[in-house]
């Protein structure tokens, strides 16, 4: 993880998201965050400091469960928030996010959010859209889960995680965040291996996003 204080020198690194929102008051006392790959964002077991924007690149939520298991819950690109549900008190501790590639963040102390964002209208009413999005976005996963054949929800995912069209995410966590079976999962990327939309390389798989998109337009139109 490599830290970094706002200032005017380095305020160009907010040209990948725009936020008209954000004061300079507020982004003055902000940092902008680097997260290498596989590295852990934030953690379930410790307090959240920051409300974090994505400014860059893609991560996932995962959920420890009692049993040891780890369950995706969502994946995040730029422009997600991380830390809403801590900030608005709907959840006690957040879920650990992990960087999927490198993860660049403008982190706002919790403090300054609620200081002054939290104060005006403007920003309440963003964060409420925003979770009512990712509800929606959510209950859209469970019910394609019920409608759509596996290759054509697995090829949408593939091309949400892939990072410079490289796919390299955990099969077994794949299957439970897609509703399969680590079989079935795997006799998809099969078939999409040996249909060209995909190669298998050392670190998992290289995509052909174009093929892969038509694909999807495919499942959609079908």
């Amino acid at each position: 993880m490599i830290k970094e204080k706002y200032s005017d020198a380095n305020k160009h690194l907010l040209n990948q998201v725009q936020y008209p929102f954000l004061p300079e008051s507020c982004l003055g006392q902000s940092f902008f965050i680097d997260f290498e790959r596989n590295e852990k964002m934030v953690s379930q077991t410790a307090k959240l400091e920051y409300l974090l924007i994505i400014l860059k690149g893609k991560a996932r939520i995962v959920q420890q469960e009692p049993n040891g298991k780890n369950l995706i819950l969502q994946f995040l690109e730029a422009g997600d928030f991380i830390g809403e549900l801590t900030l608005v008190k709907a959840e006690a501790a957040p879920k650990d996010v992990i960087a999927i590639g490198s993860v660049r963040c403008l982190a706002i102390p919790l403090k300054v959010v609620e200081q002054t964002l939290m104060t005006g209208l403007e920003f309440p009413t963003l964060i409420a859209q925003y979770i009512g999005k990712k509800l929606l976005l959510r209950m859209e996963h469970f019910s394609n889960a019920q409608t759509f054949e596996l290759k054509y929800r697995l090829a949408a995912l593939l091309l949400e995680v892939a990072v410079n069209d490289q796919y390299s995410e955990n099969n077994t966590q794949i299957a439970d965040y897609l509703g399969t079976s680590y079989r079935h999962l795997m006799h998809t990327l099969k078939y999409l291996r040996e249909n060209g939309y995909l190669k298998k390389n050392k670190a998992g798989y290289l995509i052909d996003s174009e093929k892969l998109q038509m694909l999807v337009e495919l499942g959609n139109n079908g």
